[in-house]
Order: structure tokens, then C-alpha cells, then sequence
């Protein structure tokens, strides 16, 4: 992307350098020089990259692929590394304000805290319009209007956020789990699922939550649950049989699972159906 070169400004608003942080720019980054290695910011910087590839790394995610449109949020306090791919192409466009203005977004609901998500191609067309005259505005803005173009980059870093997903690598993560569970129709546990993938059990509760809502125990009961409905359907199995081929104890714990998760009893779903 031949018209977007390095070009920053480096903004404060009253005296305190970390409260009243406000940038953005494009940054250029050609080389592993531009790589940041267990760094923790005290304000928010949040990145949309625009060429290039790399990877990035904290405690609860060990290695994201970072591609064109992934968004990475670098939290303030966690200590993180951004890993760029030096080819000579990596180009990004960043916003840093205060931890501050950062964490009321984010109680308000208008931000995440999922370090890296992604923007689709017709999302960045949306944003990089709006980043050019931020910057723009913010190199001769003093005063008053300095203090608009604040809140104008807290409203950009909103509608990133609204117009971003989980990451592609978080996706595939997601995916692999799942069919994990169908396989072993939810008779097996997360750490068990977190071990085939090499992952941490931590890492892949927090994540699989955040994208269905529901934890990885709830999702495995409504797969086993799925599964004893077609037999309660298709066989005249007694319900302690059924409740043995389905992996369960006995037949006071299936029933009651049953019941707990769809309302009726198994026996009053075979009459219903």
C-alpha cells in the first residue's frame, strides 16, 4: 500500500502524559526492529493492520496469526508481544488513548477485551477514511479542538470494535473444539479437549465462552442431550439402558439432566413425540 508511509502524532491533553495520551498514525514497520516483546502499556493502543503478517502472544493466548484486518488490542497491564513478520511489508494504523477513557467503553458495552479480532475488507473501506482525517485533524488541532478529536478517536476505536469478530485463528480454535465434543458425543471433559490441542485449559474456557455464550461443560450437555433425543425417537430402549449407552451413572442422573435442560422429563418427550 504504496500511499500509506509512517506518519504519527504524538498528542497530550492536560499534564499527565499517560491520562492525556492521545495518538494515532500509520507506522511502517519493515523489520523484526518493529517487533515488541513482553511489553505492558499503562494506556490503551489499539492497531488495525493493514499489510503484512505476524503473531501475537500473551498469557491466555500463545500465538495469534496476525494478518490484514486483525485488530489487536494491546489492554492496558498485560504484558503482551507483537511479533512482526519481517518481510518488509507489515503496515498498521494505531490509536492509543487513556486506561481511563479505555475501560469506560468497555463497561459501557461500546468496547472488548479480546486482544485481537478481525475486520472484514468492506470494514476497513469504512474505517481508513476516517483514520486519515483523524490524523490529519490531530497534527495542527490545539485547545478545544484537540479535545473534539479525543473524543473522535474514542468514537473510531468504537466502530472498529462494532465492525470486528473474533480472530480467524480463535475461529478455527473454536471449530476444533466442537467437533471434539460431537466426537465423543460431550462425553469428555474441557482439560481433556484443551490437551488434544495443545492449548491451555484457562485459555480455551475463556475463549470458547466468549463465542457461543455458553461453557464448554453447557455445549456438551446439549450434545449428549441432542443425541438421547434421537433414540428416545427412534428406539423403545427402557431408559436405564439408554441412560448406560449414553455414558451416564444411572438413570436418575440422565433423567435429571434431561429434564434440566429441556423442561420435560425423557419420558414425557418419547409421549410427545
Amino acid at each position: 500500500m504504496p500511499e500509506y508511509k509512517t506518519r504519527v502524532s504524538y498528542r497530550t491533553l492536560g499534564p499527565n502524559k499517560t491520562a492525556g495520551n492521545l495518538s494515532c498514525g500509520f507506522l511502517h514497520k519493515p523489520d523484526d526492529g518493529g517487533s515488541n516483546r513482553d511489553i505492558t502499556f499503562a494506556y490503551y493502543g489499539g492497531l488495525i493492520l493493514l499489510d503484512g503478517e505476524g503473531e501475537y502472544f500473551d498469557r491466555s493466548h500463545p500465538g495469534v496469526k496476525l494478518s490484514r484486518g486483525s485488530f489487536v488490542q494491546r489492554l492496558p497491564g498485560v504484558k503482551h508481544s507483537t511479533i512482526v513478520k519481517p518481510d518488509g511489508k507489515w503496515l498498521e494504523f494505531f490509536i492509543c488513548v487513556s486506561a481511563e477513557s479505555y475501560h469506560n467503553l468497555l463497561t459501557m458495552g461500546l468496547m472488548s477485551d479480546r486482544p485481537v479480532m478481525n475486520c472484514e475488507e468492506d470494514a476497513l473501506e469504512e474505517i481508513l477514511p476516517a483514520a486519515r482525517n483523524l490524523l490529519s485533524a490531530m497534527q495542527s488541532a490545539e485547545g478545544q479542538a484537540l479535545t473534539r478529536l479525543y473524543f473522535e478517536a474514542q468514537q473510531l476505536l468504537c466502530t472498529i470494535t462494532s465492525r470486528c469478530s473474533r480472530s480467524r485463528e480463535e475461529d478455527d480454535r473454536i471449530r476444533l473444539a466442537c467437533r471434539l465434543m460431537e466426537r465423543y458425543s460431550g462425553r469428555i471433559t474441557g482439560q481433556e479437549i484443551a490437551a488434544q490441542m495443545n492449548l491451555g485449559y484457562e485459555a480455551l474456557r475463556k475463549q470458547f465462552r466468549a463465542s457461543t455464550g455458553i461453557s464448554i461443560g453447557q455445549y456438551a450437555i446439549g450434545i449428549r442431550v441432542n443425541r438421547a433425543k434421537a433414540l428416545l425417537l427412534r428406539s423403545n430402549l427402557p431408559l436405564e439402558k439408554l441412560a448406560l449407552q449414553l455414558g451416564y451413572p444411572d438413570c436418575f442422573s440422565f433423567c435429571k439432566q434431561f429434564k434440566q435442560h429441556t423442561g420435560v422429563s425423557p419420558s414425557q418427550f418419547r409421549r410427545m413425540n
